[in-house]
């Protein structure tokens, strides 16, 4: 009997420790065992229902049942998320699409904050944010743990994104000062867009690739 205790707690330590952040209450599915052709029940229901949120479960509403339909839905969300595209819903795959659909909750709330100045070392609505502040504001209102650094210091953190893989909530990259440095921060929003605090209109929409951006792009983080 002790042999199995300590069996399930250092499964349970490892699989705690694959993941890099604790998910919010509410985000998490109530099982993460995978889930695959065949199952059916509540779970399945949340996998559907949050595939239609993030646009990948193309069906007028949720069954229950995981079928063909749902297994396309979770291998397309698998593909535009660079995991293995098995069409089983793992645990891995599980927990990105709660980080995913946190971030869409993010982003929505984010754009509540258009207009708010830009103020160099600020980070509460009610002084203004400059760009890493807006990041770490953000995050830590949806209980994403980011520490309050530069933006060159979270360009150092995540798991490195190209341009045409960019989803919503990932963080864009760009050099405003000198050539070649991170030193501006935002937000993907999805069509070739970002929101980020910005020196001329506080916190702002711009698109990524035209216009002053457009030659300041560095690259791309998936923090969360």
């Amino acid at each position: 009997m002790k042999k199995k205790m300590i069996a399930l707690t250092v499964a349970s330590f490892v699989f705690a420790s694959a993941i890099p952040f604790a998910l919010p209450a509410g985000s998490a599915y109530a099982a993460t065992a995978t889930l695959s052709q065949g199952d059916n029940g509540s779970s399945v229901t949340k996998l559907q229902n949050d595939l239609m949120t993030l646009g990948f479960f193309n069906y007028s509403k949720a069954t229950g049942n995981f079928g063909s339909i749902t297994e396309s839905a979770v291998a397309a969300f698998q593909r535009a998320y660079g995991l293995t595209a098995s069409g089983e819903a793992t645990g891995t795959t599980q927990t990105a699409i709660a980080h995913a659909i946190l971030k869409k909750k993010l982003l929505a709330d984010a754009n509540k904050y258009k207009g708010v100045k830009y103020v160099w070392g600020a980070e509460s609505p009610k002084t203004g944010f400059d760009c890493s502040g807006f990041v770490y504001y953000m995050f830590n209102k949806f209980g994403v743990d980011i520490s309050r650094t530069s933006a060159a210091d979270m360009y150092k953190k995540g798991a490195s994104v190209s341009k045409s893989k960019l989803m919503p909530g990932d963080l864009v990259f760009f050099s405003t000062s000198t050539k070649g440095k991170v030193s501006h921060v935002g937000f993907y929003v999805g069509n070739n867009k970002f929101i980020s605090a910005t020196g001329s209109k506080g916190i702002a929409i711009n698109p990524i690739d035209s216009g002053y951006w457009g030659s300041r792009y560095i690259g791309a983080k998936r923090y969360y």
